[in-house]
């Protein structure tokens, strides 16, 4: 268990003297220029003509989201013709009943106690009973017809919304397709100038790369002049005499050669 943890107490430690050493900020922006760094390497070393594939996949994978908005959007539309009919013959049974009601209340507005209808007779009692059963059957039936017409104008937003979404998709789906056949057609052409002797160049990188270098060699000629620099006079007065010479010392120990004689056999 501590042998598993032991490199990872030994990174905390570093980075615990890094973040001393340089602060929280500037050890920050180490950090995110390494990340960037690894980053824009592992980007520029990919082939464009790998990167128009992945491209090319992924506008490949927007189709089934498109298959499924366009399902929903047909579903939406069915579901919205049998609303509608649904609606449609609740209003009409509502409008007969009203008409059968209204012949019904003015029957009874005449003042008979006795009724005839489609050759059967009723009395007056009968006839509110029969009145009363179809006004509740309306009131009930109207009930429901308003909630049903108000699923329906939800409906209608919903499959509204649902085309817009769609469409906008579809857009930029097309936009992408539009896109992706430009990045290729500029490929080919930049291959061309490169095979023709014409490379593109940015000049903007390699100046960028110039200046780093630039700051580089000033760091360094810095460092270089600190220890190449002379010792610094401390103001003390220099005691040791200048050195002799070797004719001097030996003058001092064997004396000076007397003029005229030679060496001693």
């Amino acid at each position: 268990m501590f042998g598993k943890a032991y490199p990872w107490a030994i990174a905390a430690g570093v980075l615990a003297v890094v973040v001393t050493s340089l602060g929280i900020g500037t050890s920050w922006s180490y950090l995110k220029t390494a990340w960037r760094s690894v980053g824009e390497s592992i980007r520029d070393a990919t082939p464009i003509s790998f990167e128009l594939k992945r491209l090319d996949g992924m506008i490949q994978d927007l189709q089934p989201e498109i298959r499924r908005i366009q399902q929903v959007v047909a579903r939406l539309e069915v579901e919205l013709e049998y609303l509608e009919k649904e609606v449609a013959q609740l209003q009409e049974e509502q409008e007969k009943l009203v008409a059968q009601m209204r012949t019904l209340r003015q029957e009874l507005g005449s003042g008979k106690e006795e009724f005839v209808f489609a050759g059967q007779s009723y009395s007056r009692a009968e006839v509110e009973r029969d009145l009363a059963r179809r006004l509740d059957l309306y009131q009930e039936k109207q009930v429901v017809l308003a909630a049903k017409q108000e699923l329906l104008e939800q409906k209608r937003r919903t499959l509204e919304n649902a085309r817009l979404k769609l469409a906008e998709y579809r857009r930029a789906y097309d936009r992408l397709l539009v896109q992706s056949q430009s990045l290729k057609a500029k490929l080919q052409r930049v291959e061309a100038q490169a095979a023709a002797g014409e490379p593109q160049v940015d000049t903007s990188k390699l100046a960028e790369a110039q200046e780093l270098a630039k700051q580089i060699e000033v760091r360094l000629r810095t460092i270089q002049r600190i220890l190449t620099a002379p010792e610094v006079n401390t103001g003390e007065i220099p005691l040791e005499s200048t050195p002799r010479s070797a004719v001097e010392r030996f003058d001092e120990l064997f004396g000076a050669p007397t003029a005229g004689k030679g060496p001693e056999t």
